[in-house]
């Protein structure tokens, strides 16, 4: 869990940024606008919301009904300074926030890493009770052991997932995947190879563990831009991807 309020205001403005942060925005906003087309007043909630990136991405689009809750009190703060509907919340209580309130979408972006699997189908069956007729559920979460390193590590994260985790998972939990892709598939190979070499680096001890910190940064304004073309690409042109370091899914 990141620390103090000032590694949010530095990771909220790379999200603002990164190709990456870009590309999974937008493809939480093509599911919204393809199950609910033009309506702007859904009821939103970003669940384990961080920086709220999401969030305010959302609001520039004009969806104003959009709430997050996140376990930090520093995401917590650094949301409320941007006028944002964020207040306490944990994925391994979903029951107890809001009590009376239901969505019709509800995102949870790279969050469920840090819950066991009864944990995260106890989560999913609680997300579908507070789900409106006809909502979704949005997810994404890191893929392929063959892509985890030194972001891994950073964040805590211990597992990486695959489709049939979530099929199973969903099935638990009395849902149903609607939609799934993994992705960036046409960058697979680059990202592969850098993760490799990391964990190369980390068991040859030449990198530290207690030193780690997440890859996550950006790249510059031209490397950036072509990553965010190829990637853009890639969702317009492969929908469903059979490989890639994040899985994205739809349920209902």
């Amino acid at each position: 869990m990141i620390e103090n309020r000032a590694e949010y205001q530095s990771m909220y403005e790379v999200e603002q940024k990164l190709w990456w942060y870009q590309i999974l925005h937008e493809r939480v906003l093509n599911q919204i606008r393809k199950n609910f087309k033009k309506n702007k007043q859904i009821s939103i909630l970003d669940a384990a919301c961080g920086t709220g990136g999401l969030l305010s991405f959302l609001q520039e689009n004009d969806y104003q009904h959009v709430t997050g809750f996140d376990y930090s009190q520093h995401a917590i703060e650094f949301s409320k300074e941007r006028n944002l509907d964020v207040s306490f919340g944990d994925l391994k209580n979903v029951a107890a926030f809001r009590k009376e309130e239901t969505y019709d979408v509800i995102c949870c972006n790279d969050a469920l890493y840090f819950l066991s699997d009864e944990e995260i189908v106890n989560a999913l069956t609680l997300f579908k009770k507070r789900l409106k007729s006809n909502g979704i559920i949005l997810i994404n979460i890191h893929a392929h052991e063959a892509f985890s390193g030194t972001h891994d590590v950073a964040v805590g994260s211990s597992r990486r997932f695959v489709l049939d985790d979530f099929k199973s998972y969903a099935k638990t939990a009395g849902l149903q995947i609607d939609y799934n892709t993994y992705w960036p598939f046409f960058l697979s190979l680059p990202i592969w190879v850098v993760r490799k070499w990391q964990r190369y680096q980390m068991r040859s001890g030449k990198a530290n563990h207690a030193e780690l910190h997440s890859d996550v940064s950006y790249p510059g304004d031209f490397v950036n831009g072509v990553l965010k073309t190829i990637t853009g690409m890639e969702a317009a042109f492969l929908p469903a991807a059979p490989f890639g370091s994040s899985l994205f899914l739809v349920l209902r």
